[in-house]
C-alpha cells in the first residue's frame, strides 16, 4: 500500500482508537491535545515514511509518536499546572491488545454521551472522535450547515473539558440511560459508511465495519444486549450483505432494481435474521427493528418485482407513528409510489417540499425527479435532477445522477 494510502487508511480506521486510548491515559482534559498529537503523528508519517521503511506496526508507531508529543507538550506546561508527566516512550510496547483498544473506545463512547452534554454535542463529538468523520460529513449526516457543526464541535470539546468527564464506564443504571444515544451514533456512523456524503467512493466499508464492531462489543455485555442493539445489528448485516451488488467494477452505483441478487451474501443475511429474531424477544419495538424488518423484506425477495411493497409501506407507517421524521416520510414516498402510483407520491413530495426541510438535501430532489418522471412530467423531473446534482458532494453519486440526466436527452 502506498504511503499516502496507508496514512489515509490509518486516519479512517485508527484515528478514533488512538485518540480514545491517549485520552484514557492522559484524561479528558487533554482530549484536544490528544487529537492534535495524533494529527501531528500522521503528518510526520507522511513526511518520513516515503524515504524510510514503513514500520511493521504502523498503528503502534503512530501511537508512540503521538504519545511522546503529548508528553513533550505536557512537560512544557508542567510548571504552570503542576501535573505529573510520565516518561517519554521511545521504546514503549506498541502491541496494545485488541481488548484494551476496544475497552478504550467503549469508555469513550459512553463518555461522549455524558448527560451533561447536549444531544447535539454528544453526536458531533462521537462522530468526529470515534468515527473520524470530517465536519462536512457530519453536517451532511445531520442535515446541518458546516459552519454550525464546526462551532458546535468546538463548544462541545470545551464543555467536555470543563465538566471533567471521566473515561470510565458509568454505573449500570446510567449505562441504560446513555445506550440509546450510543446506538444512534453507531447508526449514523454506519450510514455514513453505507452511503458516503463526499469523496470519490459510494461506500466506505471501514466505517461500516467499525460500526458493526462497536455494536458487537456492546451486545457482548449483558446490560447492553438489548432488543434495540440486536435490531441495529440485524439492520447493518442486511445492508452489508448487498455491498458486492451495489457497485459495478468501476465503482459506479447499481440501484436496488438492477442489482444481481446472486451477489448478495446469504451468510450475512442469515446472521441478520438471527439478530432480528433476538430483537423480538421483548414486546418493545424500536425504530431499528422496523428498519431491519423493511430491509429483511427486501432481502427475502428473490427478484425486485417480487418485493412486498405493501408490507414495506405498512412498516413505514408504523415507524412514523413511533418516531415521526421528515427522513422517514421521504423514504416512505418510494413505497407509496409502488403501492398507490406516482400521483399520490408526487403530492406527498410537494407537501414535504413546502416544509423547506430538504432544501439542501440532494436525495430529496433525486426522489422528486423519479416520481415526476413516473408521472410523465419530464421537464420538471429534469429540473429536479439538475438540482440534485448541484447538491451532491459524492463524486460517484454525482456521476450516477449525471447518467440519469443524459437519459432525458435520448
Amino acid at each position: 500500500m502506498e504511503t499516502q494510502q496507508l496514512v489515509d487508511h490509518f486516519f479512517r480506521t485508527e484515528y478514533g482508537k488512538a485518540v480514545s486510548h491517549l485520552t484514557s491515559k492522559f484524561g479528558a482534559s487533554n482530549l484536544e491535545l490528544a487529537e492534535d498529537s495524533v494529527q501531528e503523528a500522521l503528518i510526520k508519517a507522511m513526511q518520513t515514511w516515503p524515504y524510510a521503511q514503513i514500520p511493521d506496526n504502523p498503528t503502534g508507531w503512530i501511537l508512540r509518536v503521538a504519545r511522546n508529543k503529548m508528553i513533550d507538550q505536557l512537560r512544557r506546561d508542567q510548571k504552570s499546572n503542576n501535573q505529573e508527566v510520565p516518561e517519554r516512550a521511545e521504546e514503549m510496547n506498541d502491541d496494545l491488545s485488541l481488548q484494551e483498544i476496544n475497552d478504550d473506545m467503549v469508555r469513550m463512547m459512553f463518555a461522549c454521551c455524558h448527560p451533561s452534554l447536549s444531544q447535539e454535542y454528544q453526536i458531533i463529538l462521537t462522530l468526529k472522535i470515534l468515527g473520524g468523520l470530517s465536519i462536512r460529513e457530519i453536517s451532511s449526516s445531520l442535515l446541518k450547515k458546516e459552519e454550525t457543526v464546526a462551532k458546535a464541535y468546538t463548544r462541545a470539546k470545551k464543555k467536555f473539558k470543563k465538566e471533567e468527564i471521566k473515561l470510565l464506564l458509568p454505573p449500570a443504571h446510567e449505562i441504560e440511560k446513555r445506550l440509546d444515544m450510543v446506538l444512534k451514533i453507531i447508526y449514523l456512523l454506519f450510514n455514513e459508511g453505507y452511503k458516503s456524503a463526499e469523496g470519490d467512493k459510494l461506500m466506505r466499508t471501514d466505517l461500516c465495519e467499525d460500526a458493526i464492531r462497536l455494536n458487537k462489543i456492546l451486545i457482548e455485555s449483558e446490560i447492553c444486549n438489548t432488543p434495540a442493539a440486536n435490531a441495529l445489528m440485524a439492520l447493518m448485516h442486511f445492508h452489508v450483505s448487498r455491498f458486492n451488488a451495489r457497485i459495478d467494477e468501476h465503482g459506479n452505483a447499481i440501484t436496488l432494481e438492477y442489482q444481481d441478487r446472486s451477489k448478495w451474501d446469504q451468510n450475512l443475511i442469515q446472521q441478520g435474521l438471527m439478530y432480528l429474531d433476538r430483537a423480538t424477544e421483548e414486546t418493545a419495538v424500536s425504530e431499528y427493528f422496523i428498519q431491519a424488518a423493511i430491509s429483511a423484506t427486501h432481502c427475502r425477495a428473490t427478484t425486485f418485482e417480487e418485493t412486498d411493497w405493501t408490507s414495506i409501506l405498512a412498516l413505514y407507517d408504523l415507524q412514523l407513528q413511533l418516531t415521526p421524521s421528515p427522513i422517514v416520510e421521504l423514504n416512505r414516498v418510494v413505497a407509496l409510489e409502488k403501492v398507490h402510483g406516482p400521483l399520490l407520491s408526487v403530492k406527498e413530495i410537494e407537501r414535504l417540499e413546502a416544509t423547506q426541510f430538504f432544501e439542501e438535501y440532494y436525495l430529496f430532489y433525486a426522489i422528486k425527479s423519479e416520481m415526476l418522471k413516473k408521472l410523465g412530467n419530464s421537464d420538471e423531473a429534469r429540473i429536479a435532477l439538475v438540482k440534485a446534482i448541484e447538491l451532491t458532494k459524492n463524486e460517484k453519486e454525482k456521476a450516477h445522477l449525471n447518467q440519469k440526466l443524459s437519459d432525458f436527452d435520448k
